[in-house]
């Protein structure tokens, strides 16, 4: 009997432990790709918590504004989803901000882009070629590339965009985005607008893409992979690297939405 009074006391202070040691955990902030964002911080926030003692939080800005706050001092890390050596080259071209000589990137996750369309859309794989067509705007209805006999109605990411700059590296390979595509800011926001517009197409990670459900379906035969990272002036600090070695943990990986 004694012992089962004592159990409920145990689990209260096991409880204000934990509690107390989130309220001292103090938030690490984070700035950078809305992908980044959606596959590797939200997902493992709040194991993350638990295993490190560091709480990620994270603002969803997109790649190139996560380096310009983190060059600006105003985060201690930046997420990419796009190669250093582009971000980096994307914000000297905006001409914000310095690039300092000792930025470090940490790869994480490396991740599919996949070609998403409404789930009325009859087409289910596009080749590199295929895709290169619609993002330059040189394909403008669905039945050039197998689907139905419709307007193709192309959703963007923002020129900010991690995945943008992979889309002008890797698909379009040197051709012009298509003058009519609209540029939404958030990965979140193209699966939206593709599940609205049936004729729409976007592409976006597989993280993203698995969020959708049964509001846009993915379509296959692209092959697109990119590395998901983190960058930090020099060394990541104490409480970045605990996140950064938590992130690339079996544990950690498995709970990525992808």
């Amino acid at each position: 009997m004694r012992n089962n009074k004592l159990l409920p006391r145990a689990l209260v202070c096991a409880a204000l432990t934990v509690f107390q040691a989130s309220i001292m955990a103090a938030p690490f902030e984070i700035a950078g790709s809305t992908t980044v964002y959606k596959t590797v911080v939200e997902p493992t926030q709040s194991a993350a918590l638990t295993a490190t003692g560091v709480e990620p939080k994270m603002l969803p800005v997109g790649s190139v504004k996560g380096l310009q706050m983190l060059f600006e001092g105003r985060v201690t890390m930046a997420a990419l989803s796009d190669t250093l050596e582009d971000a980096t080259a994307a914000v000297r071209k905006a001409g914000t901000s310095q690039v300092p000589a000792n930025v470090k990137f940490t790869p994480v996750f490396k991740e599919r882009l996949v070609p998403i369309v409404n789930p009325g859309n009859t087409v289910t794989t596009l080749s590199r070629e295929q895709l290169r067509g619609l993002y330059s705007g040189k394909v403008t209805n669905w039945k050039d590339v197998g689907g139905p006999d419709a307007p193709v109605i192309l959703v963007a990411p923002a020129a900010s965009s991690g995945t943008r700059a992979v889309i002008d590296r890797v698909v379009l390979g040197g051709d012009a985005m298509s003058a009519g595509a609209k540029e939404v800011r958030t990965a979140s926001a193209e699966l939206a607008e593709v599940a609205r517009e049936r004729n729409a197409i976007g592409l976006v990670g597989e993280g993203t893409a698995s969020a959708g459900g049964g509001k846009i379906k993915e379509v296959d035969g692209s092959n697109i992979v990119r590395e998901l990272g983190f960058a930090t002036l020099g060394e990541p600090s104490a409480d970045a690297a605990k996140l950064i070695r938590f992130w690339l943990t079996p544990e950690a990986q498995k709970g990525f939405s992808k």
